[in-house]
């Protein structure tokens, strides 16, 4: 009896066993691949981008330095199209998860309409960052007009300034209050009617026949932080080479050896390529914090630290990101496809990333936020196109 039950389950065990085995041997060769769904995420950046600096610039017109208020339409273009990366990575980041959380299909309602939140949430977390970068750059402004005023002037002292400078911070701390509310308010409304506007669907994934990548995304992620860290310290080679030609041939001849390193960690990646990742980016971070601390005890002014910018900080996180990468490959590179189909995803956030940091490394040239004299400085400011100007 206990035979003749046994006995016919016998072939479905074996081929039930078998199929997880097919499964595994077929996955390496032709199979589906969730891809990235890059016209969703293009299109909801710079929508999200666009809407989101006409707050930014309408803040800045109504309690702003004076010194940025001009051309206002032009400078809402500039600046929005330079967050577009980052807005992109904010809702590549909501998608991957919303892919994680509910599969790559949204079904139902309820899927929908939290993967919208998700999206929304995201950039308008952007966004407050944007209004808040702003904001303490005028702020920083309108504290060195109010000193420049302030040593000009015999009816306004120590106790007036400080008082008109605690009054400007609250002004703007009020101002991104304000405007990050209606920037979540905003991306709320403008990712409703997307989704609206396709019929009540949200794509989370590409669907797509092919080979997944066989690059580790550490890889590509050193790659990709070198090529934009060169690509900043080529931006400001001309402005070192007025301030001290020696700065200038510097940072040349730093980005040439950034690129060829970065070549050589994608042709022929192994521990030389790491070590030298982990030279051509330790040195200038460490360069570069030295600088900004207690002053460099070379060149025009010896000893005085240099004041913080935009591109510099860029430049440093991509430098920091390569030497982290470079070191967390001395293991051997993970080339394995996650189950979850979100290896894509991933490698599309390590791109867009990098993509965002070095366009606001590049946009942000000339744009100070700590140090220096903020009075003297307003001009370049003003000249210079940055998401820190906005």
């Amino acid at each position: 009896m206990a035979t003749h039950f046994l006995h016919p389950l016998r072939p479905r065990v074996a081929s039930a066993e078998a199929q997880p085995s097919a499964r595994i041997s077929s996955a390496p060769s032709a199979s589906p691949v969730s891809g990235v769904p890059w016209l969703t995420v293009i299109s909801l950046a710079v929508v999200l981008a666009f809407a989101d600096g006409f707050w930014v610039i309408s803040l800045r017109g109504a309690v702003g330095a004076i010194e940025r208020t001009s051309e206002p339409f032009a400078t809402w273009v500039r600046e929005s199209a330079v967050m577009v990366p980052v807005y992109a990575l904010a809702v590549l980041a909501a998608l991957t998860l919303a892919l994680r959380r509910f599969g790559s299909v949204l079904r139902g309602a309820r899927a929908v309409v939290s993967s919208a939140w998700l999206v929304a949430l995201a950039a308008s977390v952007v966004g407050a960052g944007h209004l808040a970068v702003s904001s303490a750059v005028d702020f920083r402004l309108q504290s060195g007009l109010i000193e420049h005023m302030g040593s000009m002037s015999r009816t306004c002292g120590a106790d007036c300034i400080a008082r008109l400078q605690s009054d400007g911070f609250w002004l703007q701390a009020r101002a991104t209050g304000y405007g990050a509310a209606l920037v979540l308010l905003t991306n709320v409304v403008v990712v409703v009617w997307m989704v609206a506007m396709r019929g009540g669907r949200l794509r989370v994934v590409s669907p797509r026949r092919g080979h997944a990548s066989r690059v580790d995304d550490r890889v590509l992620g050193l790659a990709g932080a070198l090529v934009g860290a060169a690509v900043i310290h080529l931006v400001v080679v001309p402005e070192h080479l007025a301030e001290w030609a020696a700065a200038g041939l510097f940072f040349l001849v730093l980005a040439v050896a950034q690129l060829v390193v970065a070549g050589a960690a994608l042709v022929r990646p192994g521990r030389l390529s790491w070590l030298a990742a982990v030279v051509v980016s330790a040195g200038p971070v460490v360069l570069w914090a030295v600088s900004r601390t207690v002053g460099l005890p070379l060149g025009p002014e010896p000893g005085v630290p240099e004041a913080l910018g935009i591109a510099d900080l860029a430049g440093a996180l991509l430098e920091t990101a390569a030497v982290a990468l470079a070191l967390s490959l001395r293991s051997r590179p993970d080339r394995s496809v996650d189950a979850e189909g979100t290896h894509t995803h991933r490698t599309g956030l390590v791109v867009v990333a990098l993509l965002a940091v070095t366009v606001v490394g590049v946009a942000g040239n000339g744009m100070l936020l700590l140090g220096g004299d903020p009075h003297a400085a307003s001009t370049a400011q003003v000249e210079a196109s940055s998401p820190g100007q906005g």
